[in-house]
C-alpha cells in the first residue's frame, strides 16, 4: 500500500526548461515509445518476432499566454525575423534543450527530458478566455526517477 502524503500531484509538481521554472505552465505532457515490426519470414504464418526499430520521444506543454514573453523571446523556439536566409540559419542553428519535471515538495526530480526542440507552437484567443499556449517538444530520450 502507498504510504500516505506520496502521491504526486499537478499542485506539487514544476517544470523547468534549462534550468529555468516555466511559471505559468498547466499541463506537461511526455511520452516515450518504442516501434516494432513483425519479422515475418516465409513458410510461417505467424510472426517470428517483434524487431525494435526505433524511439521516440515527445513533450507536450500548454501554458498560459503573457505579453510580451513568448517562446521565440526565451529562445526556445527559432526567431523569423529578417531574410529568409537567416530564419532558416536561425532553424538550423537553434541549441537543444533540457526539460525537467519536479516534485516540488521533495525536490525529487521525476523526469528529464534530455536534447529537447520545439517543432510547434499555437495559441488561440477566444471571447471570455484565458489565452492558452500549447508547445509541441521532439527529444532524443527521457529518463524516469529510476534512472536518473
Amino acid at each position: 500500500m502507498a504510504e500516505k502524503g506520496r502521491i504526486f500531484t499537478g499542485a506539487r509538481a514544476r517544470f523547468s526548461i534549462n534550468g529555468a521554472k516555466v511559471g505559468y505552465a498547466r499541463n506537461v505532457n511526455v511520452s516515450e515509445e518504442i516501434r516494432y515490426d513483425p519479422a515475418e519470414v516465409l513458410d510461417n504464418i505467424e510472426v517470428s518476432e517483434f524487431v525494435p526499430i526505433g524511439y521516440t520521444v515527445r513533450l507536450r506543454a500548454s501554458q498560459f499566454r503573457i505579453v510580451g514573453e513568448t517562446i521565440k523571446s526565451q529562445g526556445y523556439f527559432p526567431a523569423t525575423g529578417g531574410s529568409s536566409e537567416e530564419h532558416l540559419e536561425n532553424i538550423l542553428t537553434n541549441g537543444e534543450l533540457t526539460a525537467t519535471v519536479e516534485d516540488s515538495r521533495t525536490g525529487k526530480i521525476l523526469a528529464t527530458v534530455e536534447q529537447v526542440k520545439v517543432v510547434s507552437h499555437n495559441w488561440t484567443v477566444d471571447a471570455r478566455g484565458v489565452v492558452g499556449e500549447d508547445v509541441e517538444f521532439v527529444a532524443v530520450r527521457v529518463k524516469d526517477e529510476s534512472e536518473i
